[in-house]
């Protein structure tokens, strides 16, 4: 007879946001119950859970996010000790990114290689759980947060190199998220900015503008592998490692989309926590240095404006629509840096070389400013 389970939560419960289930389909709570948790582990294949059968089980809520889902901690004590793992539970069913992971692993991104994912360890349907190794480190976040110059620069280049690798090894999984799609985010966001304050017409139409113009002369067929969502709380460093977690969003998108994501994500944490808006430039410009350097897209510095500007438009939505405190500086830093990223220019650098196709090409992005 097996040992008793003993549980420090009996179930984990969340509540999925109403509006970011469109169909309506998402039960009104989702719960994470230890002992189902127990009997779907124990009915795993050794291949999955190698460390016999959990005698306790302690389940801590992490966060709630509004795709649904909700991260956990789960550990679990077996004959050979606890194991500290993640779990995610989501509100429908996400087998699919299970297989992703599953996919990234065997490409090059598994437990023993210096770039990686977080270990997929099971997917169990009927609790809608997504279990995955716990990773201990340090987030990139509070490295260029907290960092000094030299930090930085280095966690720079790590999320470069881990990002050119991606690119270059993964298998292209999900839908094509393609230059209309951000093109109709953009209008939908200016639209919103426009009809809470009319004297942002101007700046609006002029980055639409500028924006449709450029996607003409986007070549669709360049796309690769996409996370979705490549930023630095999305990484963790540890000594000689670099993991990338979450990817509920993966797709498959132009090289450049992940490249902007990471660049306007630091922009922007600079902004609320370095004190500057281009506190952490040396760090985008390391890091994109070292993205082309590992091989990446050589193609990328002359559609990085583009999706820059683009994601620049991204968020305050719900700021802007209850016209909380500070929209309308937000509204107008969005259309601005929108504009100068979109006004970016391609120019010769002496100093960085890329060798793309038996040519040799120098890039370097500059904006106005």
């Amino acid at each position: 007879m097996s040992e008793p389970v003993h549980n420090s939560v009996d179930s984990a419960f969340f509540t999925p946001s109403a509006s970011s289930d469109p169909d309506g389909s998402a039960p009104a709570v989702t719960a994470l119950d230890s002992t189902k948790l127990v009997n779907q582990i124990a009915a795993l294949p050794t291949s999955q859970w190698a460390w016999g059968l959990p005698q306790d089980v302690r389940i801590q809520v992490l966060c709630f996010h509004p795709e649904p889902h909700c991260t956990l901690e789960i550990d679990l004590r077996t004959p050979g000790g606890w194991h500290r793992l993640i779990g995610k539970v989501y509100a429908t069913d996400h087998q699919d990114v299970y297989q992703v992971m599953e996919r990234l692993s065997r490409s090059g991104f598994g437990p023993e290689e210096e770039f990686a994912i977080p270990q997929p360890l099971a997917y169990l349907p009927s609790l809608r759980l997504l279990l995955q190794e716990r990773v201990d480190g340090t987030s990139a976040k509070e490295i260029f947060k907290l960092g000094d110059a030299r930090q930085r620069a280095a966690a720079a280049e790590r999320c470069g190199r881990w990002l050119a690798r991606f690119q270059k090894l993964a298998p292209p999984s999900g839908q094509i998220s393609g230059i209309e799609r951000f093109l109709s985010s953009a209008e939908r966001k200016c639209r919103l900015i426009t009809g809470a304050d009319s004297a942002l017409v101007v700046k609006s139409e002029q980055l639409l503008e500028r924006l449709r113009t450029v996607a003409l002369s986007f070549d669709a067929s360049l796309t690769c592998a996409g996370h979705g969502d490549y930023c630095e709380h999305q990484i963790v460093l540890t000594k000689g490692r670099t993991i990338v977690f979450d990817w509920d969003l993966y797709d498959i998108a132009h090289p450049a989309r992940d490249v902007a994501k990471f660049i306007v994500s630091l922009e922007r944490l600079a902004i609320k926590d370095v004190g500057s808006i281009r506190a952490l430039d040396g760090a985008a410009e390391v890091f994109l240095r070292a993205y082309l350097d590992s091989g990446g897209h050589p193609r990328v510095p002359h559609n990085l404006p583009f999706y820059k500007a683009v994601f620049w438009l991204k968020g305050r939505t719900k700021a802007i629509q209850a016209r909380a405190a500070g929209w309308h500086e937000q509204a107008e830093l969005m259309l601005e840096e929108g504009l100068r990223n979109i006004a970016g220019i391609v120019h010769r650098d002496p100093v960085h070389t890329i060798s793309h196709d038996g040519q040799r090409e120098q890039y370097v992005i500059s904006s106005c400013r």
